[in-house]
């Protein structure tokens, strides 16, 4: 039999892979009775998970907007792609994202099992950052700003200085954001 913390952490896992379970296939995935479903359903939202639930037939339980941020299990691929994200995200010249990238890698390195963590180190030593010339730092936030707009379709002004240093203002119209790290 597996344990509350276990059954409620798997429960999360759960819950955060469709849009939405019934009762019946949660006990089913989980083994246990329906019951046992309802009463980690509610130790759950005691501990401040915002999980929803519709009733009726198709109705079923999902995780809300806003909640807490569940535990995240990982399998061994995923938690490499992640670090290999993060690694990337560290050099990507967005400023400020280099120092919470790698704060990011050292807890999820620190809580990998040995044979994985012994995996990234290897990614660490193989990976090389070479800087161009004229790598210039953006904010997270002009990030965020141009990706809504391109999202909303809507027009933005920008400063623009051309290879000869002239600068000049211009009214685009944002589609997409392209990371250009050659």
């Amino acid at each position: 039999m597996v344990n509350t913390a276990a059954r409620l952490l798997r429960l999360l896992s759960l819950l955060s892979t469709r849009r939405s379970w019934t009762c019946a296939d949660l006990s089913a995935q989980l083994e246990i009775t329906e019951r046992t479903v309802r009463r980690d359903i509610a130790r759950l939202r005691e501990l401040g998970y915002g999980i929803e639930s519709e009733m009726g037939p198709w109705g079923g339980y999902h995780l809300g907007p806003g909640t807490s941020i569940p535990p995240l299990i990982l399998d061994e691929e995923e938690a490499l792609a992640v670090a290999v994200g993060l690694r990337t995200a560290a050099f990507s010249g967005v400023s400020g994202s280099d120092q919470a990238a790698l704060s990011a890698l050292l807890k999820l390195r620190r809580v990998l099992p040995a044979r994985i963590a012994d995996r990234l180190g290897g990614l660490d030593t193989a990976f090389t950052h070479t800087a161009r010339p004229d790598d210039s730092q953006i904010s997270p936030a002009l990030l965020l700003d141009l990706a809504t707009a391109c999202r909303r379709g809507e027009r933005t002004r920008l400063t623009y200085r051309d290879r000869t240093g002239t600068t000049s203002t211009r009214r685009v119209g944002p589609y997409r954001l392209l990371n250009d790290n050659q």
